[in-house]
């Protein structure tokens, strides 16, 4: 995943518009593993203001996840807009490297992937989920199973508020 810089480097031009892909199956780093269903598309401008090289963009990809209430695979259509800084001969937590006139996409995609992945994937917004008790998709049908099981110490108060509605007082 990289770029060739130098004519910014040397001043010949003042900004760079790229537009790249990059078929991948899987991204990985550390505990982070996605599986990717499309291509990874990062388009955007490259600046450079005599020392730092800021790239601003969108990248956008079809994921498979899972979703958090069902289950089931789906595929995550993502767009992540980045703002990013690249900077040479020097390794910081604010600036990716830059390596002889090239930068190398790869690990601030998969930064700003991890940042912006959804805690709680969802197959869609109105997904009903499965069944606490028999497993059921919810989202195919109903069960027949009995829901409204309450916790035998909580009994009492299931009427506590049809009591106190009839006085008002």
């Amino acid at each position: 995943m990289n770029i060739n810089i130098s004519e910014l480097l040397k001043g010949n031009i003042e900004t760079l518009p790229f537009n790249v892909s990059f078929d991948e199956d899987v991204l990985e780093r550390d505990d982070f593993k996605l599986k990717l269903k499309s291509p990874i598309n990062i388009s955007g401008i490259i600046c450079y203001d005599d020392e730092i090289i800021n790239i601003k963009g969108k990248i956008s990809l079809v994921a498979e996840s899972q979703c958090s209430r069902c289950l089931t695979q789906f595929d995550n259509p993502m767009v992540v807009e980045f703002d990013e800084n690249f900077l040479k001969n020097q390794e910081s937590d604010d600036f990716y490297p830059i390596l002889d006139d090239n930068i190398d996409l790869k690990n601030m995609v998969i930064d700003n992937l991890i940042i912006w992945m959804p805690l709680k994937p969802l197959c869609s917004e109105n997904c009903k989920g499965l069944c606490p008790i028999c497993g059921k998709n919810l989202n195919y049908g109903q069960c027949n199973c009995k829901t409204d099981n309450v916790d035998p110490r909580l009994l009492s108060l299931k009427d506590f508020f049809k009591s106190s509605q009839g006085g008002g007082e």
